[in-house]
């Protein structure tokens, strides 16, 4: 039976989400895998291109090559990771939006639901990663702004080599842009956490998505990142503590690669417990924004009235497409 949609405190956000994570284990850690999965091809890529590596002084076309092949591989990798990773993420939305609306789905049935709208999945993660590099972007010109002159001016001897004082002004320079990146790529994945559950509920496009999370995190987005470093917490608990068995067993192995697959091996099943929970909580905060703007839960209701002339406004606002 579906629970009637209300407003939640972020307490109840995250009891709500172990609650539903719990109910429903072995759907979203199905679903949640491909992520981990294509994360481990990633690294298992990364580690096949490293062996039997050429490398030596004396044979450059070799080392050019193996540095080719490596480069490519990784490349290939990294895109196959940020796919596996996004559709996951996706079809996890898809399921939160069927089981928190009482209705039934399966792992299956998460992924088939993603039919046709991959593009517009995959078209607004590419640009909320285009966000996110031109604020590398800036911040590196800003540091290469102060960084250059100056070492130009000390090299041309117009200024004194830098005595201790202005070592430690150089690092607090450094140290604040460090910060500034930082901060810009918190404000824009608070700006778009919810980008990617209005491009599932909502069939929007890539633009679309990313404006309708704009106003629907706006008042918020402290609780974004409230939700994302508690889970991001139990993540690194638990990578860390299986990490660690992986390695100890490893060790006894005394084989580099079969030691880094075990390590491999416990992030994937880290990442396929831990890796629904953020994305449980960002959903139902999705809809609590919803239910808090623009009542939500009367227009459900009012969708699922049998009544004959009844609005057909707001039966149009929460069609079975949007929940």
């Amino acid at each position: 039976m579906t629970e009637p949609l209300r407003p939640m405190s972020t307490g109840q956000l995250l009891d709500h989400t172990f609650a539903l994570y719990r109910k429903n284990f072995w759907l979203f850690v199905g679903i949640a895998s491909l992520g981990p999965a294509a994360n481990v091809v990633f690294q298992l890529l990364a580690v096949g291109s490293n062996v039997g590596s050429p490398f030596s002084a004396n044979n450059r076309a070799a080392t050019a090559a193996v540095m080719a092949r490596l480069g490519f591989t990784l490349f290939v990798g990294y895109l196959v990771m940020l796919a596996g990773l996004a559709i996951s993420h996706a079809a996890t939305v898809k399921a939160v939006a069927a089981v928190h609306l009482g209705q039934q789905t399966s792992v299956l049935g998460a992924y088939k639901a993603l039919w046709g709208r991959l593009l517009s999945l995959l078209g607004t993660c590419l640009l909320i990663l285009l966000w996110m590099a031109l604020w590398m972007f800036l911040a590196v010109i800003v540091m290469m702004a102060i960084i250059i002159p100056t070492s130009l001016l000390l090299r041309t001897g117009r200024v004194a080599p830098p005595g201790p004082a202005a070592a430690v002004l150089a690092g607090l320079v450094v140290f604040a842009v460090i910060a500034l990146v930082f901060a810009g790529f918190i404000a824009i994945y608070v700006r778009y956490a919810l980008a990617i559950q209005a491009c599932m509920v909502e069939n929007l496009g890539p633009f679309a998505s990313l404006k309708r999370s704009v106003f629907l995190s706006k008042g918020s987005r402290w609780r974004v990142v409230v939700i994302y470093l508690v889970f991001l917490a139990l993540s690194l608990i638990l990578g860390m503590g299986l990490g660690g068995i992986a390695g100890g067993a490893g060790a006894l192995l005394h084989n580099k690669i079969a030691a880094a697959v075990l390590v491999y091996l416990a992030g994937f099943i880290a990442g396929s417990i831990t890796g629904p929970l953020a994305t449980i909580g960002l959903s139902l905060l999705y809809y609590d924004e919803r239910v808090r703007k623009e009542a939500f839960d009367l227009q459900l209701m009012l969708s699922s009235l049998d009544v004959p002339g009844a609005p057909s406004a707001a039966a149009e606002q929460a069609t079975p497409a949007q929940v």
